[in-house]
């Protein structure tokens, strides 16, 4: 800082006054040059302290190089090349999704003649018996959470006691309400929310997270009147917020994490906040290796920055907090953390 001002203080404003005077549009684009300069070293700085030199490095040729290859699929000859390898891949994933089985019916247009029930429920039988992952014997992860077929026949039945009911209106459906409102107290309690805490259901996970980064944002345009918000999230974070972003149109930086313990870098995420972020994001746990950032240091850095803190609990939500019942070390990841907002 005294740098700076002594930097600021052996300028010739004076000289400068009078050159702006007298050369008005050369003072503007000297100007307008400076500035843009200014904000490309200031952004070069940032990401070299979030990233480091050799990740910088690793980006910059990754830019070249896709630069390079649509040069290369923009040029004739080796243009219409390339996009035919492309689209060969394609058209083998599409035809390994789209697989015709033998004697069944492709249905694309609504049938003209009515089904009866037993052959609406036969044609659902038979895709539900098409091959594919056996998800029930542990050959999936993270794609069905199953908890055996007597909770399943519990759940079946409680969504046919309510398949016809409708959430947006309450007044029609009371006692929906009333289970919305005691399910989200009894996760709030299990969270050690407040009385002031509050929350609604949503689809799933992705829907979750864009709802906490609708709200972050509206509370930085309210609060802050921050118009250009943006959010920071460790590379190993849920790609629903990377959805958000894009679709609030919003500002992301992705932050690197610890290459032995795989925890977001705390120091690099702390470097990569600035005066339009209204977000962070740690993981309780992570989808890639299960494990937990360190959300107690995230919650002290929120306070610090005076942003807010959401802990993504998609894949932990109700395991994290009977740990300690069960014989591990407990991971506070609730609203016992201050920051969490």
């Amino acid at each position: 800082m005294t740098n700076a001002m002594s930097t600021l203080a052996r300028v010739d404003w004076q000289r400068m006054a009078s050159f702006a005077v007298a050369n008005p549009r050369q003072a503007l684009i000297n100007t307008a040059v400076a500035y843009f300069i200014f904000r490309q070293v200031t952004k070069g700085i940032k990401t070299m302290s979030v990233y480091g030199l050799q990740k910088v490095l690793t980006h910059l040729w990754r830019a070249v190089a896709g630069g390079l290859i649509r040069t290369v699929r923009k040029a004739p000859g080796t243009g219409a090349v390339l996009q035919r390898s492309i689209d060969k891949v394609v058209k083998d994933i599409e035809k390994s999704m789209n697989v015709d089985l033998p004697g069944e019916t492709k249905y694309e247009t609504i049938p003209i003649q009515p089904m009866t029930d037993a052959e609406i429920l036969a044609i659902l039988k038979r895709r539900q018996d098409e091959p594919g992952v056996d998800w029930r014997n542990g050959r999936a992860s993270g794609s069905v959470y199953h908890g055996g077929e007597e909770l399943a026949r519990l759940t079946n039945e409680a969504y046919a006691m309510f398949n016809l009911t409708n959430p947006l209106h309450p007044g029609v459906f009371p006692g929906l309400r009333r289970i919305e409102a005691e399910v989200v107290r009894m996760v709030l309690n299990l969270y050690n929310g407040t009385a002031e805490c509050c929350g609604t259901t949503t689809s799933g996970g992705t829907e979750s997270i864009i709802m906490a980064v609708r709200a972050h944002v509206v509370w930085g345009r309210k609060t802050r009147g921050i118009e250009k918000p943006n959010i920071v999230i460790p590379i190993t974070a849920h790609a629903a917020f990377n959805k958000a972003a894009e679709y609030f149109d919003i500002g992301i930086t992705v932050v690197p994490v610890d290459p032995k313990t795989q925890r977001v870098n705390v120091k690099a995420m702390k470097r990569a906040i600035d005066s339009d972020t209204v977000l962070i994001v740690g993981s309780s746990a992570t989808y890639p290796h299960g494990v937990c950032d360190d959300l107690a240091a995230l919650s002290d850095l929120a306070l610090q920055k005076k942003v807010g803190f959401h802990v993504d609990s998609c894949l932990g939500s109700f395991i994290m907090p009977f740990l300690k019942e069960a014989g591990f070390p407990e991971v506070v990841c609730d609203f016992r953390l201050p920051g969490v907002t």
